[in-house]
């Protein structure tokens, strides 16, 4: 794990920022943000979670 990465903490943070504007968009039953929101979500969680485990652009 490389915890140091902070391209990967900055993902990270994008994803728990999708994750509230997913919750926000259920509240008001807006579909498109929802989309937006819930690819952005697996998106940025995605490339978070990997660039934490390996540290980054791959050599």
């Amino acid at each position: 794990m490389h915890l140091d990465q902070p391209l990967g903490w900055l993902f990270v943070a994008v994803a728990i920022v999708g994750i509230w504007a997913i919750v926000r968009s259920l509240k008001k039953r807006q579909m498109f943000p929802l989309i937006f929101a819930g690819l952005t979500v697996l998106l940025f969680g995605w490339f978070g979670v990997m660039t934490l485990i390996f540290g980054g652009i791959p050599s």
